[in-house]
């Protein structure tokens, strides 16, 4: 008569318990690393939502011929953390006219760090330029950074994501 062969109950559960503490500890970093990832996708997408935003301010005031705002927050409270909305000033009863608004992620802090200290919009006449503004606008989210830098000019570039520092986003 043949034996069969086969693990006991007890093995089975021995090779469980190890394999269940090695994903335990394996898991961990793998986390970690995804939401570095996660993070840097986001603060990515935000200073592209900016960039586009600057952008079309400085198209607005040129094709239009008139002054284009872009303020921070999505109501104009000049928090830029908040968001931005970008407006032309109607000659109607001084409203304005809203062309676009972003609020941005929880967690992104947005800070202006330039000339004029504080800045609660950038303005964009009908030549393009930014009418002496110029400066970074730094993004933060958890430990890492990025900036928008915006010059005279009215044009931008933006900085690599890299590990945050103590200075930004205060």
């Amino acid at each position: 008569m043949d034996q069969q062969r086969g693990f006991s109950l007890l093995e089975v559960l021995c090779i469980l318990a190890i394999i269940s503490v090695l994903a335990y500890f394996g898991s961990s970093p793998f986390l970690s690393i995804s939401q570095t990832t996660q993070d840097k996708q986001t603060l990515k997408e935000q200073r592209q939502q900016l960039a586009d935003a600057l952008t079309q301010a400085r198209q607005l005031a040129v094709v239009s011929g008139q002054t284009s705002f872009l303020c921070g927050g999505v109501d104009c409270n000049g928090v830029w953390s908040s968001g931005f909305s970008l407006y032309q000033a109607t000659d109607s009863d001084s409203s304005k006219q809203i062309f676009r608004q972003h609020a941005f992620d929880d967690g992104v802090q947005v800070v202006w760090n330039g000339f004029p200290t504080q800045k609660t919009q950038v303005e964009f006449q009908t030549h393009g330029l930014s009418a002496y503004q110029n400066g970074t606008f730094e993004f933060c989210l958890e430990g890492w950074q990025t900036g928008l830098v915006l010059n005279q000019s009215g044009r931008f570039y933006s900085t690599d994501i890299q590990p945050k520092t103590l200075e930004t986003c205060l």
